[in-house]
């Protein structure tokens, strides 16, 4: 159920994007690597504090809905369909510790970086 509703947010996501301007999608395109930083970032803290990680799986199963039969009457029928299983890993805590420093190295490189590219949107797109 997690995975349709990440997909659709995804979907609606690139809907959207065709009606962003271009200095929007230049922001976006420029700020996408701190965030990305910043979300495992999250994820490392998260873990840490939970003191294990967690591994979706993504475990096909068949669900039961209506199928155009013949004639086009409407028939009973299984589909396939996705569930998400979670599996618990212990963690080395020294471990995530070195990877969220590593990050919070990295986050500290790329957010310069990434106020220049803002920057230079601005710059290139000052209509918005």
């Amino acid at each position: 159920m997690a995975r349709k509703t990440s997909l659709a947010l995804v979907t609606v996501g690139v809907l959207l994007a065709g009606c962003a301007t271009p200095l929007q999608q230049c922001l976006y395109d420029a700020e996408q690597p701190a965030r990305e930083i910043e979300r495992t970032l999250s994820e490392e803290y998260a873990t840490l504090s939970r003191g294990y990680s967690i591994e979706r799986i993504r475990v096909p199963t068949m669900s039961m809905g209506v199928c155009g039969g013949p004639g086009g009457a409407a028939v009973p029928c299984a589909r396939p369909d996705y569930d998400i299983n979670e599996i618990h890993h212990r963690v080395d805590r020294d471990l995530v510790r070195e990877r969220i420093a590593l990050l919070e190295r990295q986050l500290a490189r790329e957010r310069p970086r990434a106020t220049a590219a803002s920057a230079q949107c601005q710059a290139t797109y000052p209509a918005g």
